[in-house]
């Protein structure tokens, strides 16, 4: 909070050269902060905006370099996904390509594979209508969990949070691919239905994003947090490269800080 605080006062001391307010697509496409507008179709910024602005402004300036310092420390494939997700989260396009990708190649394909075995289960368990009841719960804490993702302004959190929902769904996926299809099928259900209300249950809690949001302070945090979770970094990089590989994005470059 105090080095918060002390980039706070920097950057309203240096806000007139930094030009912050101006760059309306970035506060919108990368930052996802609706910018209200005036009668005459203006952009008006209320000093309470403004406040959010640089604030959320901080908070993504503190994770992108985290991610380049991340990077310098790193090798292989963790390094290539930091500098990755460096170039998607400053670029407005590639982030919407990216946040879109995340939804078609993975979140929405596995989703969609839980959703039906929650079906199945709902008819199989037609006569016992406490065990129906369970999987509905369940069915509908996942449902919620996927509107407020898919509800969320385009934004380099939005980005994260598909990151961290695409990963533990795959994760959770190669655990019980065989106990899905199996259920699916009309079979195994026991087995399954353990395994929802010991693990699936905690990883798609419905305070799955603000745990998210609350880790990407930096990527350090991030990854220290989601790693021993799916078993390692390397799931994690693994996960996310036939996506970060289809995303053309701008290459970084380093500019100076206010008052450098």
């Amino acid at each position: 909070m105090k080095l918060l605080m002390e980039n706070w006062r920097s950057y309203m001391e240096s806000i007139e050269s930094h030009d912050i307010f101006e760059r309306h697509e970035y506060i919108t496409g990368v930052l996802g902060i609706p910018l209200p507008l005036n009668e005459a179709g203006q952009v008006q910024l209320s000093e309470d905006l403004k406040g959010q602005i640089l604030q959320e402004h901080l908070i993504y300036e503190g994770f992108l370099d985290s991610l380049i310092a991340g990077a310098k420390d790193s090798a292989g494939k963790i390094k290539d996904l930091m500098l990755t997700l460096a170039r998607i989260i400053k670029d407005g396009r590639s982030l919407e390509a990216f946040i879109d990708l995340l939804g078609k190649k993975v979140i929405n394909p596995i989703a969609k594979q839980f959703l039906k075995a929650f079906n199945k289960l709902k008819e199989i368990f037609v006569e016992k209508p406490d065990h129906a009841q369970s999987v509905e719960k369940i069915s509908e804490m996942f449902q919620t969990l996927l509107q407020k993702f898919r509800a969320m302004t385009k934004s380099w959190k939005k980005a994260m949070v598909g990151c961290t929902l695409a990963v533990l769904l795959k994760f959770a996926y190669n655990k019980v691919e065989d106990l899905i299809q199996g259920v699916i099928s009309g079979k195994v259900v026991d087995e399954f239905m353990t395994f929802l209300k010991d693990q699936f249950v905690k990883f798609f809690g419905q305070d799955l994003l603000d745990k998210v949001i609350e880790k990407v302070a930096d990527i350090k945090s991030y990854l220290g947090w989601i790693g021993p979770v799916v078993g390692g970094l390397d799931f994690v990089a693994q996960t996310l490269a036939p996506v970060t590989a289809r995303i053309s994005a701008p290459p970084i470059v380093f500019e100076p800080k206010p008052g450098q």
